[in-house]
């Protein structure tokens, strides 16, 4: 076998290795969650932009999957050796695919789990669900920037994770800057596909110098039959250079916008938030970037007044961020419809559980997200009508969202049968030891308390795994 026929390439749970056709990943069967196998066959359902997965085996106390790979397909680890024009049109790619963005697998973009053909295949192998292995210390934009670095410069991956700067040591490219600086995975998507566009740009001016050159040549030899072919050449060249200008002002215009950006961070940093939104408006920022800014920094009624339109977006971030109490302060801008003014107030009512607001809009609510905060509020108030209510509306909608939900009711039963059973312990064990019965009541007591803890660690499992599937 050649060193050719063999790759070996790490990522963060195992190594892969490459023969021919086949790839296959060991990991260790520790690192797993399942009770059965079978919990993993989700993973092999073939999916764009994922390499297929044939197999899933356990052997010699290892999970080993296999993946079908065609003889053509490159890793990414070799991505730095191609031509610049190459790495720009996968980097593009790669965003364009934007597999982080539903969130249902944990997905490495570590280079080596990626494979590419040029000019715009990418698949990704490895993708875990909740019962594998993965590793989840960087968010998605952080990904992305050092995935698009590497790309672009070769620079180890792993060290652009913690320090996207790296990439900049050897060249202080301003187009590699407004990477670097990107506040959020659509401001990165514009920045590759500008230096896609320029790059591409420049590939074609090199062809056509050459063109030329072969033009001059074929001058000199060819006579007057080559005039008109040289000719008709000029007056392509002549119209593909409006082209090739237009993109060249375009990225002039990115330039400076990339100075009023300075002013910006610089503001962002002062907490200047009103200097930040001028500076934000002379960058060319768009009125959902510019709030989406704000809202990147937990700044939430800035993000509001800027696009009231990405209130239910703003509410998800402050729950995620355990702000829910900073909602009850809001206030809806003028330039807010009714409909918007409407619901911050439905998300007030569901913070102070009004509960005459809830019901009446229970019968209303279309929005999986706002039906799933409304029925963990009737949750928690022991309002299991309604909560059930909201529950099959849900799954109606989300079907996730809606099992989750379940879950949780399921999880608050058990929890109320636990409480319920010790009771029922402490009270059998404070019977007085000359009654006889005693030891048969604190042994049916003990027996249903740990019956009733089983349920509940059920139930527990059951909503931690939901909880992650639906980013709550």
């Amino acid at each position: 076998m050649s060193k050719k026929d063999l790759e070996l390439l790490n990522i963060e749970v195992g190594t892969f290795k490459r023969v021919n056709d086949k790839l296959t990943l060991k990991i260790d069967q520790s690192q797993f969650r399942y009770d059965s196998l079978a919990e993993l066959n989700e993973v092999k359902t073939q999916e764009p932009n994922f390499l297929h997965l044939q197999n899933i085996v356990e052997q010699d106390s290892q999970v080993v999957l296999t993946y079908g790979l065609s003889k053509e397909a490159k890793s990414l680890k070799h991505l730095p050796t191609e031509k610049k024009a190459i790495r720009t049109a996968i980097a593009k790619q790669i965003m364009t695919q934007d597999v982080l963005r539903d969130g249902k697998y944990h997905i490495s973009l570590n280079p080596a789990n990626i494979w590419y053909y040029p000019m715009t295949n990418v698949w990704y192998a490895y993708r875990a669900n909740e019962l594998m292995p993965f590793d989840d210390k960087f968010n998605s934009l952080s990904k992305y920037k050092a995935l698009v670095l590497y790309c672009l410069t070769g620079t180890p991956y792993e060290r652009l994770l913690s320090e996207p700067k790296e990439a900049l040591a050897q060249n202080q490219d301003e187009l590699l800057q407004q990477i670097v600086n990107a506040n959020d995975t659509e401001e990165l998507k514009l920045a590759v596909k500008e230096i896609d566009d320029y790059v591409s740009y420049r590939e074609w001016q090199d062809v056509d110098n050459k063109e030329q050159k072969s033009k001059k040549k074929l001058w000199i030899t060819a006579g007057s039959i080559a005039i008109v072919a040289i000719v008709g050449m000029g007056l392509i060249h002549k119209n593909d250079q409006k082209k090739y200008v237009a993109l060249e002002n375009q990225h002039q215009e990115q330039i400076t916008k990339l100075k009023y950006s300075t002013a910006v961070k610089t503001a962002l940093d002062d907490k200047e938030w009103k200097e930040a939104g001028k500076a934000m408006d002379k960058a060319g920022y768009s009125k959902n970037k510019k709030a989406m800014t704000y809202l990147n920094l937990n700044k939430y009624q800035e993000a509001l007044n800027t696009d009231p339109s990405l209130l239910l977006k703003i509410v998800k971030k402050a729950y995620k961020n355990d702000d829910t109490k900073d909602i009850l302060e809001w206030q809806t801008p003028s330039s807010a419809s009714s409909k918007t003014s409407d619901q911050l107030k439905l998300e007030k009512a569901i913070i102070n559980y009004d509960v005459d607001t809830l019901t009446g809009q229970l019968s209303f609510e279309q929005n999986g997200d706002v039906l799933l905060r409304m029925g963990k509020a009737f949750n928690d108030h022991d309002d299991t009508q309604d909560a059930s209510t909201a529950q099959t509306k849900l799954v109606a909608i989300n079907k996730d969202k809606g099992d989750y939900l379940k879950a949780l009711m399921t999880l608050k039963s058990a929890n109320k049968s636990v409480d319920d059973n010790q009771k029922k312990l402490d009270d059998a064990n404070k019977i007085d030891d000359k009654d006889s019965g005693k030891g048969d009541k604190v042994k049916e007591a003990k027996s249903n308390l740990e019956n009733a803890k089983k349920d509940q660690s059920t139930a527990q499992k059951k909503v931690d795994q939901l909880q992650k599937k639906v980013g709550d």
